[in-house]
């Protein structure tokens, strides 16, 4: 039985792909400082857990003991906060990753399923954006999952460590209530954050060049993603890769839909507010799947309205 060690397994994305991994037969480790991860995700769901920092290079070369593959999730994600602190972004976020490299190598780790992001891609037009498209990032943090990208990369042909990047697009949703997103930068729970203090909820920007003049964006279900990790993990078992994936729905919508989803989901109308455009939003990003779906195999199967469905039934389970 492989062993995988999942850094920032008890973050929102990194218990669901946990829990997968252990339903595809896999032993887990859980490699997270609890900053912004949660005990209630991992205690008792997990046997094998080591609080650590991925600054702590020590600490991470002793966690890799046993270890035959690493999925990558620790970092920070907030894209505001990066804009104004960004050294805490790329110290954290390159810095981190560069420490778990550095361990692998030295533990002869040779399997690596990278999260980044699609804030690695510069802002376009297109309809869905590919794997081959420009990456100028609009953000610190973005541009912190681009370097980390590279850094993958370049060790990973080096040293035939064998690596894939996902470039994630908007998660939401829950398959498990208690593994819900408690992030106060996402969307979804940020709605759900203003309704429960009484506040309308915020749309920022009304004047983007879409539909209804608000961003769109992809969103993806958290357990479609998690499945995701476990078909890449396959791939990086199955041969030496060095390949980058976009996971999405392949849909795109708008700020506007998503208030009304939830909405519907919630049986009244949330009365969103319109505030100004924030720094650092494209208008639009959408994902093109085809490559990982015609080469990883795997494909995202669930609706909006399950989406929002689950990420309200865990919100009010909690």
């Amino acid at each position: 039985m492989s062993k995988v060690l999942v850094t920032g397994g008890a973050g929102y994305i990194g218990a669901h792909v946990a829990a997968e991994l252990l339903k595809a037969g896999y032993s887990v480790r859980i490699y997270d400082d609890f900053s912004n991860g949660l005990h209630k995700r991992v205690d008792g769901n997990f046997r094998d857990i080591v609080e650590g920092d991925i600054l702590d290079r020590e600490k991470l070369i002793q966690a890799m003991h046993g270890v035959d593959a690493v999925i990558h999730l620790a970092a920070k994600k907030a894209v505001e906060e990066s804009v104004k602190n960004p050294l805490k972004y790329y110290e954290n976020n390159v810095g981190g990753t560069l420490n778990l490299l550095a361990a692998m190598s030295l533990k002869g780790v040779k399997k690596i399923v990278f999260s980044s992001s699609a804030a690695v891609y510069s802002p376009n037009d297109k309809d869905a954006v590919e794997e081959t498209d420009p990456t100028v990032p609009l953000s610190p943090y973005g541009a912190t999952k681009l370097l980390s990208e590279e850094l993958i990369t370049t060790v990973g042909n080096a040293e035939q460590i064998s690596h894939i990047s996902l470039r994630y697009f908007n998660v939401v949703g829950a398959s498990i209530p208690a593994f819900g997103d408690n992030s106060k930068d996402n969307l979804v729970p940020k709605v759900f954050l203003a309704l429960k203090a009484g506040k309308r909820p915020q749309i920022y920007g009304t004047d983007y060049p879409t539909p209804d003049g608000t961003c769109i964006r992809d969103y993806i279900h958290v357990q479609d993603l998690a499945l995701a990790h476990v078909a890449a993990l396959k791939k990086t078992e199955s041969d030496f890769v060095s390949s980058v994936y976009n996971v999405g729905s392949g849909n795109g919508y708008s700020v506007r839909e998503m208030m009304n989803q939830i909405s519907q989901t919630l049986g009244r109308d949330i009365n969103p507010e319109e505030s100004p455009a924030r720094a650092g939003d494209s208008p639009k990003l959408i994902a093109s799947t085809a490559k990982i779906e015609k080469e990883l195999g795997w494909k995202p199967t669930a609706t909006l309205k399950e989406m929002i469905d689950s990420s309200w039934a865990a919100e009010s389970s909690n």
